[in-house]
């Protein structure tokens, strides 16, 4: 299977970092580049772009250095605002009726928290008359401004992804999953922390979680140039600790209210960009008898790279 297109720019803006990922030819192993820039001060804030002023200009020096003007450009959405839902439509659709018949009845069977969305939807289930999908939706108003921004420094916005599809791609590509996990992929983040339970292969329950506190508690280090947690409030180890209710409420809502007691999470899947991975896996083993995995990525990439090695997999269906 063809993995990157030539040429391509795989992206991920988090609050304070430009993570990026290229390479040529359809190997991963030729011409790998990837790196990230850890700047001084927020550009995205819950989602949104706070400081367009100096996320625009690091970009261009980024994109001038790299030489990537006019390369296609995939990038990952802020988790903050994705809709995943299950629906039924009508049997004989093409995707793109599909699509229409969707915006057609957002204002009656199909209810949406936003207007104007961007959708995609993947089928579930073939039915004599109706077909189940799990369908995704963006509210645009949330996507556009980074559309625009990609396009103002000469890049070619191609695909917009989603962090836990993209992270799922990857671990199917590089792990054995049996058809009958229940895998709970823990995104855990400096900023913000996303659950989704995915079984045989398919998404079925998603919570995002932002950390009101890291903004403050995430510091610059001028001589290692990293981030460093630097909170009064908490220590690290009672910051995740803190964290493992709301995983516990999560898993006892998907056991007993979306499986109605019928099936359980038997698997945790660890990612992201968090520091101090031991601390969480430590909590994890100590609150919940699973066991964890984690991504083992091509090349030695390190594993904040996850979604962004997914989405050069994109040509894969997730489902698939």
């Amino acid at each position: 299977m063809q993995l990157l297109k030539k040429e391509h720019v795989f992206i991920l803006l988090t609050e304070r970092t430009i993570r990026y990922l290229t390479w040529s030819g359809h190997n991963v192993d030729q011409d790998l580049d990837y790196g990230e820039l850890i700047l001084d001060a927020l550009i995205i804030e819950d989602g949104r772009i706070v400081n367009s002023v100096l996320l625009k200009s690091m970009l261009n020096k980024l994109v001038e250095q790299k030489n990537w003007k006019r390369r296609h450009l995939s990038f990952i959405v802020p988790d903050n605002f994705v809709t995943m839902r299950q629906e039924l439509i009508p049997k004989q659709l093409t995707k793109e009726e599909g699509t229409a018949y969707i915006k057609l009845h957002m204002e009656g069977s199909i209810r949406l928290p936003f207007k104007d969305p961007y959708l995609d939807y993947h089928l579930l289930e073939e039915g004599e008359k109706e077909n189940k999908i799990m369908l995704f939706a963006y509210p645009s108003e949330r996507l556009k401004p980074f559309d625009q921004l990609f396009e103002e420094i000469g890049l070619q916005p191609y695909v917009a992804d989603i962090s836990y599809l993209s992270l799922y791609r990857t671990y199917k590509k590089t792990n054995s999953v049996m058809n009958d996990e229940h895998v709970l992929m823990i995104h855990w983040n400096k900023y913000d922390l996303t659950m989704t339970v995915f079984h045989q292969h398919i998404p079925m329950f998603s919570r995002h979680m932002h950390f009101s506190q890291a903004p403050q508690a995430w510091q610059k280090n001028e001589e290692s140039k990293q981030l460093e947690w630097l909170s009064n409030l908490f220590t690290l180890a009672d910051f995740v600790e803190e964290q493992m209710l709301p995983i516990e409420r999560f898993i006892d809502f998907y056991r007993y209210s979306i499986m109605n007691d019928q099936g359980q999470i038997n698997q945790v899947l660890l990612t992201g960009d968090f520091p101090n991975r031991a601390i969480i896996e430590q909590q994890l083993n100590q609150r919940f008898d699973l066991p964890i995995k984690k991504l083992t990525l091509p090349n030695d990439l390190p594993i904040e790279y996850g979604s962004l090695y997914g989405l050069g997999l994109r040509g894969e269906r997730f489902d698939q």
